[in-house]
């Protein structure tokens, strides 16, 4: 009975750890769309910004180059954010599936799927969709495009060798995961339209309770909100047209109001707070890592500071440090009562950065408060931040744990099939390049001698055939998996890619006395004809060439054998021999057609 609490304890334990290693590398997959939002951020926040405060009279600008410019950086940084769902789906599943461009293409795919589904179910529903990248559905943010993103790379990391059978061999491999990933992306639709709505309106009844409640509910006004319109799509204040809208639908948010609470206290935890906590995990970073992290950081507190864009540092932590998140909750909320009860009152346009301070500070109450506050608030956040990161080992970016070494990566990949056939076809410096189409395999050499023909044969080749610089092995269906097994192990592989002197070919396969034959380019479609002529695949046991222009087969059935077919098919005569061997002249590419056949076979 002592046993079974700590086994019990165990299994919860290692569930723990297996989802912090899964927020681990959801975090980690964030960084790539995170590190397009410090630019983005500063195109809009610059523009939007100045072009608001022209707009509300706090600034004066008659250039009409000046408006021009200010209009472009701002109509260049807001389709970046009107995209971050689909942004963000492509990063995510990139990360998760190491990079795989396939894993993308699925995700941009499932997305636009799961949008098209949405807005079909919620029209039946009784639920009017709105316009999502010219798509009618439901607005689901960032967090739709994070599902999605999951979802394609999950299945690509299951599917992305499978195999079919042979008539579906060109849907095999990678090029079954857009196809399953569109699938699943109606059922994420048809769920996500069920449960989404309810969700976005409890968000949307919680956060106008707090909005129309006192000064000393600011904390709790804040950390449901917390200027966050990427997470709750339904309170999407800081974007401009969005916040425009907000304002006119509650007019006690105009700035000037003092029947209610004063939204100045975003000033202090986004010009300093959260700028503090980004480069607190800049300093944890392991020294390995600390250049790549401080670029990602120091830009991303600068534009947090100048145009008071957080996104870029929150989803830095967000899902890999949910403990950080909370934190930053709490003092973002007790930031709006503070600067309230010390009388102060700042207006802003965009979203509470260095360039709404500047704009506004001449017409602002008691602004200098800012500067007093925000400095005790950037210490308290690196503090804090420095400390939870340290004592927790807090996996935020530069400090995480790598998951397989390259050596050991190394190690059990070249024991696979893939290094024997990069060594047979001469080793990595001898691959120019790799392809497959339904049932060869294609490598562009630099040099065809170096490569072991018999040891391709001997590796499953139906057939070898060489063309120009590149070479063909017939592997039928397996042909795109073997590809996509190549390219995985020359990725990490060291100089055991390469040959060595012993294992150099020894064989001449050039025939001399030969003159060399013209290959018949529609070799393939032949080969498929002749096997239907002769009673299908199946109804084949065995087919090689012989006396250099015929095939020589071996047959189930004999009476399957359609020999007008045969003749159509190409074939200039046919001999009928003891035990169902059949001879078939077909001219001097029979080696080639046997070997078609054979991977057509496969």
């Amino acid at each position: 009975m002592t046993g079974q609490p700590s086994g019990l304890l165990r299994t919860l334990g290692e569930r723990l750890k297996n989802s912090f290693d899964f927020l681990q590398k959801i975090g980690k997959s964030l960084m790539l769309p995170v590190s397009v939002l410090p630019v983005a951020g500063i195109l809009l926040g610059i523009g939007g910004a100045l072009l608001s405060g022209v707009e509300r009279g706090a600034l004066r600008i008659e250039s009409p180059l000046l408006l021009l410019l200010f209009q472009t950086m701002k109509n260049s940084g807001e389709p970046i954010f009107a995209g971050l769902p689909l942004i963000f789906a492509i990063g995510v599943a990139l990360g998760v599936a190491n990079n795989d461009g396939v894993s993308a293409l699925a995700a941009v795919i499932g997305y636009v799927v799961m949008l098209g589904t949405m807005g079909v179910v919620a029209s039946y529903l009784g639920l009017e969709p709105k316009p999502v990248m010219g798509i009618p559905s439901i607005d689901t943010g960032v967090f739709g495009g994070i599902i999605i993103g999951l979802v394609a790379a999950g299945l690509f990391n299951r599917y992305f060798k499978i195999k079919l059978p042979s008539y579906l061999g060109f849907f095999a491999g990678k090029r079954f995961v857009p196809i399953v990933t569109a699938f699943a992306a109606i059922a994420i639709g048809a769920v996500l339209s069920l449960v989404w709505p309810p969700v976005q309106g409890l968000i949307n009844v919680f956060s106008d309770f707090a909005w129309r409640h006192r000064a000393a509910h600011a904390p709790l006004r804040a950390a449901s909100r917390l200027e966050r319109p990427l997470l709750l799509p339904g309170w999407k204040f800081h974007h401009p047209r969005r916040r425009h809208r907000a304002r006119r639908a509650h007019p006690l948010l105009r700035g000037g109001s003092n029947r209610r609470q004063n939204l100045g206290g975003g000033f202090l935890f986004k010009m300093f707070g959260l700028p503090a906590a980004a480069i607190a995990m800049w300093h944890c970073a392991k020294p390995e890592n600390r250049i790549r992290t401080g670029s990602i950081m120091v830009s991303a507190a600068l534009t947090s500071f100048l145009t008071g864009i957080t996104e870029p540092i929150e989803f830095s932590f967000l899902f890999v440090a949910p403990i950080l998140y909370g934190f930053h909750a709490l003092l973002a909320g007790l930031a709006f009562p503070l600067l309230y009860l010390l009388g102060a009152k700042l207006g802003y346009t965009f979203s509470h950065g260095f360039i709404d301070y500047a704009l506004f500070y001449a017409m602002d109450t008691r602004p200098w408060l800012v500067l007093v506050l925000g400095p005790l608030y950037a210490g308290i956040y690196y503090g804090v931040f420095r400390v939870l990161i340290l004592k927790l080992d807090l996996k935020t970016p530069g400090r995480e744990r790598e998951e397989v070494s390259r050596a050991d990566a190394r190690a059990e990949v070249a024991l696979g099939m893939a290094r024997e056939l990069v060594l047979a076809f001469g080793g990595r410096s001898n691959i120019k390049n790799l392809d497959a189409c339904i049932t060869r395999l294609r490598v562009g050499l630099n040099d065809v001698r170096k490569v072991n023909q018999d040891k391709l044969k001997a590796l499953g080749a139906a057939g070898v055939v060489v063309v120009g610089n590149g070479m063909q092995a017939i592997f039928g269906t397996r042909s795109e998996g073997l590809k996509t097994d190549m390219e995985e192990f020359l990725k990490t592989a060291g100089p055991e890619a390469e040959l060595t002197e012993a294992a150099q070919p020894a064989v001449e396969y050039e025939v001399k006395g030969i003159s060399p034959k013209l290959r018949d380019p529609e070799a393939a479609q032949k080969a498929r004809d002749l096997l239907a002529a002769l009673g299908g695949a199946k109804n084949v046991r065995k087919v090689e060439s012989c006396a250099e222009t015929r095939l020589r087969l071996v047959v189930g059935d004999e009476t399957a054998i359609n020999e007008d077919a045969l003749h159509a098919a190409g074939a200039q005569g046919i001999m009928r021999l003891p035990d169902r061997v059949l001879h078939v002249l077909v001219g001097l590419n029979a080696d080639q057609y046997a070997a078609e056949m054979r991977g057509q076979m496969a």
